[in-house]
């Protein structure tokens, strides 16, 4: 029984020696990877913007938000396209901002600024 005893505290000793403060922590979040962010030709109802994928290092769900002059149009998109009436538009420089994140809170944007002119 004393050998057992024995054996049990040193497997205890070398248990609670082989624990590290890390090993709770989870990984540092990766944020999803740079895309391309295009205008496309200009149809009845308004101008399409495209963009290629965003892919995420960490195999997150990657969405998307578009905002058009500061102003959000549309979140949590999983599409790589969208459509922005001609009502929404100013004459003149109107910025396009579309941002691609992941559900850990890691973000990635791209900006294009469009000239919308009468």
């Amino acid at each position: 029984m004393k050998i057992f005893k024995s054996i049990l505290l040193i497997g205890l000793t070398l248990l609670l020696f082989n624990c590290h403060a890390d090993d709770d922590q989870s990984k540092e979040n990766r944020t999803p990877s740079a895309f391309v962010l295009t205008e496309g030709a200009a149809t009845n109802i308004g101008i399409p913007f495209n963009w290629t994928a965003s892919i995420d290092p960490d195999d997150d769900d990657v969405v998307y938000a578009v905002y058009l002059n500061n102003n959000l149009l549309i979140e949590d998109l999983n599409a790589l396209t969208y459509v922005i009436e001609y009502s929404l538009f100013v004459f003149g420089e109107n910025t396009i901002l579309v941002i691609a994140s992941d559900s850990s809170g890691g973000a990635t944007e791209q900006e294009l600024v469009v000239n919308l002119i009468s």
